[in-house]
């Protein structure tokens, strides 16, 4: 009896070594079939909470493992479109600013790719510049912006500058476009915009890679001071210098023409300009203070196009138009003048306090103003009925300009830059 039960028990150690090895092999196969998933590139470097980030590779899929993402050291389930892509839609429990991406299947996992994202709403964007006017688009994550280079609040010297969005963040360069001093920037979209110095406009198609300059109010006889942009369009831009002198593209500055709407309507330079615009009637008009008359009175003239053949529409309403004044319409005008938030809506004769205590304000449409008050940006979208906080801003914050697209919105100053995305 003790030799067969010995037997058996060593028959039964046999088998199951037997076993064991029949089966381990397998399993070893298995996690030898997994193949290293490797990832080429990703849709975007730079994205909005929201996105979706596009990842390219190879081996994203595998029969018998699952697929799993690792974002900033968190794990999660996606389902690979094929065996060289994935998508993700960015969310904001992944984190923002810095980020990093691995594709994992098994125990194999990729190199990391990097990227960055911002949040929606309103986020900060780190700069030391003095910021004098910023555009933004839609169909771009840069921005345009018109820049003092000089530490000296005693001195000015403008240069267009552009925050690209990367890897790393909201990046500056500089266009150092010829040309010198540069006083203004308008920009139709993220390639169209034109800048100008004390006496000339320059006109980009490429996002200021290169220009074309056109006009020169020196040259031509005129005062080469206060030069500002008052339209722009696909190939066309007006210039005007202080003194409603005129200057006119229509070939993206490969030609121009000039005219003085002072001299055109009195003969002599009486006209100093302030404000500038397209009404819905689709007359542009023009508006300033007319020093041919004691004491200066208001004026406002029209043309069918922009540039000559003024028509006179006003020079007898007292002066009145403030520090800053904007036109948005012949029956809407905008005014500050002693920390009053003012409007029109006779062209100049009458004014209507809107709000107290104003610093700066800014116009995205006919009922949706922004203003600024004790370093708290307020808006309203019922013209000024209600108003509600829409950001707080540093103290004693220096704002200079806001843009809008549909989806976007910014407000720059002196080492100030927001950005919000809808």
């Amino acid at each position: 009896m003790k030799i067969k039960f010995l037997f058996i028990t060593i028959s039964l150690f046999i088998f199951s070594c037997n076993s064991d090895e029949t089966i381990s092999p397998e399993i070893s196969d298995s996690i030898e079939q997994v193949s290293q998933p490797e990832i080429s590139s990703l849709s975007k470097e730079f994205l909005i909470e929201g996105d979706t980030l596009t990842i390219e590779g190879r081996n994203f899929v595998d029969n018998n493992f699952e697929t799993k993402l690792i974002i900033n050291n968190e794990i999660y389930d996606v389902t690979p479109i094929s065996n060289t892509q994935i998508n993700i839609a960015i969310s904001n429990s992944m984190g923002f600013e810095n980020n990093s991406v691995v594709v994992k299947i098994s125990d194999k996992i990729s190199e990391s790719k990097d990227f960055f994202t911002v949040p929606k709403g309103w986020y900060k964007i780190e700069t030391d510049a003095e910021i004098i006017k910023a555009f933004l688009f839609d169909d771009s994550n840069s921005i345009t912006t018109l820049v003092d280079t000089q530490t000296s609040s005693t001195s000015f010297f403008g240069d267009i500058v552009n925050f690209d969005g990367t890897v790393n963040g909201y990046q500056s360069f500089s266009s150092n476009i010829p040309g010198g001093n540069k006083g203004d920037l308008l920009m139709l979209d993220s390639k169209i915009g034109v800048t100008v110095n004390n006496s000339s406009g320059f006109f980009t198609s490429n996002s200021f890679g290169d220009t074309k300059s056109f006009g020169d109010f020196l040259g031509d006889g005129e005062i080469a001071a206060e030069v500002e942009i008052k339209s722009i369009d696909d190939n066309s831009s007006i210039i005007v210098n202080c003194c409603s002198a005129h200057i006119y593209t229509n070939d993206g500055g490969e030609t121009y023409n000039n005219s003085n709407a002072s001299r055109e309507l009195f003969s002599s330079d009486r006209l100093r300009t302030r404000a500038y615009g397209k009404g819905s009637d689709n007359y542009f008009y023009e508006i300033g203070v007319d020093i041919g008359q004691n004491p200066f009175k208001n004026y406002v003239i029209k043309s069918a196009n922009g540039f000559n053949n003024w028509e006179l529409v006003s020079n007898s309403f007292d002066l009145n138009l403030g520090s800053n004044i904007h036109f948005f319409d012949s029956n809407l005008i905008f005014s500050l003048e002693n920390d009053e938030f003012r409007i029109s809506t006779d062209l100049t004769n009458t004014w209507n306090v809107i709000r107290t205590n104003v610093q700066s304000f800014f116009i995205k449409n006919e009922s949706n103003w922004f203003i600024v008050s004790d370093n708290k940006l307020y808006a309203t979208n019922n013209s000024g009925i209600n108003w509600n906080l829409e950001l707080e801003l540093p103290t004693d914050s220096e704002v200079n300009y806001m843009s809008f697209t549909p989806n976007k919105m910014l407000i720059a100053g002196k080492k100030l830059l927001h950005i919000k995305h809808e």
